[in-house]
């Protein structure tokens, strides 16, 4: 009877046991963007008080999985998504507006494509073949910034994180699956996730690591192994072993085709599967809130079916407990000790100034922020010249501070740009560019621009040096031309009215400068330029048989300070753009008329000049699909009278504030004072896509000559409609433009595909 009892008992006993699912694992399988998905489901566990206690990824699925072990919620998680940084990391790219300071990015061209080749290396190795599809630069920062604290807090043991976490990689060396739990937690997911053509593998030991969703997308029997949790709950987002269709782009064929087939069926009696084949493809994070919201509501589907194995119920105050018990032995990322290889001594201590990690204390160095040491090696990485392998970052208890460790590399220093711009009107341009960079001590880059096109042709030859005295200073010099003829061409005129002065002139000056930066998107510049410039127009006889001639042979000097935080150069969306300049310009003005065959008159002119220009983009609260921009310019000179009204006009500032402004000659809108300002509203219609329209008035001083022979009026408009979409390689624009409002007379229709780039005046206005 007694045995009889015991036996009743252990029966009670092992039932309760599995009724009450003391233990839940969670797997997560891979899928690029589709990942998010887990996010969802997460959110909906908690929400419904059930127990996680641990966790399993592979790509993506290692990523939240990982973010969830050390102690991020799901609605931190939620919250770093919608900020897009995500999409940011994944992109490959390193925004050269976010990262790099300004006064490095003086000057644009525009490029399509370019050609890296490297004149130093053997003739056979001069051009490199990329060795992956994005740079993962980006991403391998921001693994850094999540989990090192967490590999810290752990020791390197997985077990001790919030939440005991393993993930699977791809040991393509050994041909199987490879199961991480232990050591550096970002260096684990990164090997988890790397994605085979599109990010670089991971080398570790003897293996080549690449994307654990090769050999197992769904890794529940590890999890299983070595955990034994009592309830195993699956959130899967693909369709599972299918192959690629024609309409999967190049990168879901590639992962399709190179994956092994996974087992997703688990242990029936113990376990809850959620699941929903994502209908987007690896990379498409456009999409991330409703591939969140669709794992949630997939999770809150499947939610009775899972009450029914978890008795136990957690509360909101225990996952908040939890998370900040483990994230008080977290110690904050700040670091003292930086040791950057695999280059030159001359090109690491170029490096080393910039990242600033021991100027402001010399010999020693000094502690930084995660934060600041990201932007100052993104700043130095963002100018296309150098390379970096994930870093190594280790915790000093006896410190209490960080190491951080990481290999560079150089990228080929010649290189070859091909660029321009495709218009329906007479502004076509072809554009090739060279440039040659050396970086030792200082960075020193030589380079030639050339701009063809039927009415504006442009070009310079120069250098640039780079160096570190006080703070960064650059010195550059140059010698520039440009021809402008606008006697001849269609400017996309619809009422095709003759309404402006057809001219021509030409310049060419050597220019030499100095900058140094005032804040991260601030500078201060000093230039000075020399040559001369050449003005041909109508002259005042009626039949004759050519143009008059001025040619104005000068010395400037300019000081200006400029601020730039624009997103794009051209048809920007947010950020602003301040210039502040103040000139001096001396010269002869000589001047011959058409039927003289040399120069009558030698008169010297000088002036001084002071302009300010802001153009600012507002977003409005509440509203993401408006914006309002702002323009505000300018100009007070003491401009002198040439030798001819014609001369004169031409030689001074123009107010243009859309791009075709700065296409024609409009002899209305310069002055040597003018006031003017403007208003442009924006419609986002899709992402990089909108419509805008913009209103411009301008008010000059009244002349007190009438080179066109009509009544001179001071106040004078511009009004624009466009439609503009940017491209990977430039933007796309349809533009209708008219000035004045008088009449239908002036109003231009204008298609352009690419950039649109002017040549600095010499005369600097």
């Amino acid at each position: 009877m007694i045995r009889k009892s015991l036996c009743f008992l252990l029966l009670a006993l092992w039932a309760t046991h599995t009724a009450e699912a003391q233990t839940v694992g969670v797997v997560m399988s891979g899928g690029g963007a589709k990942g998010l998905y887990h996010i969802g489901v997460l959110q909906a566990l908690e929400e419904n008080g059930i127990p996680v206690d641990y966790v399993s990824g592979t790509s993506m699925g290692s990523i939240i999985a990982a973010m969830y072990a050390a102690g991020y919620s799901p609605a931190e998680m939620r919250a770093i998504v919608a900020s897009g940084q995500v999409k940011e990391w994944v992109s490959g790219r390193i925004d050269p507006n976010k990262y790099m300071a300004y006064y490095r990015q003086v000057g644009s061209n525009p490029a399509f494509l370019s050609l890296r080749i490297d004149v130093e290396s053997p003739s056979g190795k001069r051009l490199r073949v990329p060795r992956n599809l994005i740079s993962s630069t980006q991403i391998d920062m921001a693994l850094t910034e999540l989990f090192a604290p967490a590999t810290a807090a752990a020791d390197g043991d997985f077990d001790r994180l919030m939440v005991s976490f393993l993930c699977v990689a791809s040991d393509l060396n050994h041909r199987g699956p490879v199961v991480l739990r232990e050591g550096d937690l970002s260096e684990a997911v990164r090997s988890s996730m790397s994605i085979p053509l599109v990010f670089k593998p991971m080398v570790k030991d003897s293996m080549l690591l690449y994307d654990g969703g090769i050999y197992d997308n769904f890794p529940w029997k590890p999890l299983d192994e070595d955990f034994r949790p009592d309830l195993i709950v699956g959130s899967i987002c693909t369709e599972g072993n299918t192959p690629p269709s024609e309409e999967s782009n190049i990168m879901d064929q590639a992962f399709m085709l190179a994956m092994h087939d996974t087992d997703y069926t688990l242990p029936e009696e113990r376990s809850v599967t959620i699941r929903r084949a994502v209908g987007v493809n690896m990379l498409d994070f456009d999409q991330a809130e409703a591939i969140m919201n669709a794992g949630y509501e997939d999770a809150v589907a499947a939610m009775p079916q899972l009450l029914e194995k978890v008795a136990e119920r957690r509360d909101s105050a225990y996952y908040a407990g939890r998370r900040e018990a483990f994230r008080a032995k977290c110690p904050p990322l700040v670091f003292d000790d930086y040791k950057l290889e695999g280059l030159k001594r001359a090109q690491r201590e170029y490096i080393r100034d910039f990242v600033q990690v021991d100027r402001r204390t010399p010999g020693i160095l000094r502690p930084m922020g995660f934060e600041e040491l990201k932007d100052n090696l993104l700043e130095v990485l963002a100018g296309g010249d150098f390379t970096m392998d994930f870093p190594t970052v280790r915790y000093d208890s006896v410190r209490e501070r960080y190491s951080f460790e990481a290999k560079f590399g150089t990228r080929p220093n010649f290189k070859i740009i091909l660029g321009g711009n495709i218009s329906s009107t007479a502004f076509n341009q072809a554009y090739i560019g060279i440039n040659y960079k050396n970086i030792g001590r200082v960075a020193q880059q030589l380079g030639a621009d050339l701009y063809l096109g039927p009415i504006y042709t442009w070009g310079a030859i120069g250098g640039r040096t780079d160096f570190y005295a006080w703070k960064p200073i650059f010195l550059d010099y140059s010698y520039n031309f440009a021809v402008r003829n606008f006697r001849h061409g269609y400017f996309g005129n619809v009422t095709k009215v003759r309404n402006a002065q057809q001219v021509k002139n030409s310049e060419s000056f050597f220019s030499t400068g100095v900058g140094m930066p005032l804040t991260h998107r601030s500078l201060l510049t000093l230039r000075a330029n020399a040559g001369h410039v050449n003005y041909r127009y109508d002259s005042d006889v009626l039949f004759a048989d050519d143009t008059d001639h001025s040619r104005f042979s000068f010395f400037g000097l300019r000081a200006g300070v400029a601020r730039n935080t624009l997103d794009k150069f051209l048809y920007p969306r947010r950020g602003s753009e301040l210039h502040l300049s103040a000139i001096y310009v001396a010269g002869r003005d000589k001047y011959q008329p058409y039927d003289a065959k040399d120069f009558i008159s030698r008169e010297t002119r000088q002036w001084f000049g002071g302009r300010f220009s802001w153009d600012k983009f507002f977003d409005v609260p509440g509203v993401s699909w408006f914006s309002f921009g702002l323009n505000v310019d300018a100009v007070w000179t003491n401009h002198p009278r040439f030798r001819t009204e014609s001369a004169t006009l031409m030689s001074m500032p123009d107010y243009a504030p859309v791009p075709h402004a700065r296409m024609i000659y409009m002899p209305d809108f310069r002055g040597k004072r003018f006031a003017a300002w403007g208003l442009m509203p924006t419609f986002d219609l899709l992402p990089n896509c909108f419509f805008r329209t913009g209103f411009y008035t301008m008010f000059r001083e009244k002349r007190d000559f009438n080179p066109l022979k009509n009544p001179d009026e001071r106040w004078h408009y511009i009004a624009e409609a466009s439609l503009v979409y940017h491209t990977p390689i430039g933007p796309v624009s349809l533009a209708l433009t008219k000035y004045d409002l008088k009449n239908w007379r002036n109003m231009y229709l204008t298609f352009n595909f690419g950039y649109a780039i002017f040549a600095p005046k010499g005369t600097f206005y």
